[in-house]
């Protein structure tokens, strides 16, 4: 009986040590099932930010591209305006001398305005 009862205790320890280690293994496969997909997300998520990286590459292209488009409008557009604004001093110099010509020929020749409007509207 003694070796009986010296027997039991090892094989329930056995046993013990049996369901422990069971349990150990099924939580080690979770875990490296786990891990596994740990890293496949991780994978696909580095993959998804590098896409997310060449579309914000591209659009900052583009937008790099119109800028200098509609700056280099702009400056033809303001190299306009620039000449419109002499232009445009130009012709009030003009106007101010016809104006200034106008009123000496009218002060001169003692004509009415209108006979010297219809001159200027049609010299010919």
């Amino acid at each position: 009986m003694s070796s009986n009862k010296h027997c039991s205790p090892i094989s329930e320890d056995e046993n013990r040590y049996a369901v422990i280690d069971e349990k150990k293994q099924r939580r080690m496969v979770s875990n490296r099932e786990s891990a596994r997909r740990s890293r496949m997300r991780r994978q696909q998520h580095i993959k998804d930010l590098q896409h997310e990286i060449m579309h914000f590459i591209s659009k900052s292209n583009e937008m790099v591209l119109m800028m200098n488009d509609i700056t280099q409008c702009y400056s033809i557009i303001e190299s306009e305006n620039i000449i419109l604004r002499v232009q445009k001093e130009e012709l009030w110099r003009r106007l101010e001398y016809v104006e200034m010509v106008s009123n000496y020929m009218y002060m001169a020749n003692e004509h009415s305005v209108s006979s010297l409007q219809d001159y200027w509207l049609n010299p010919w």
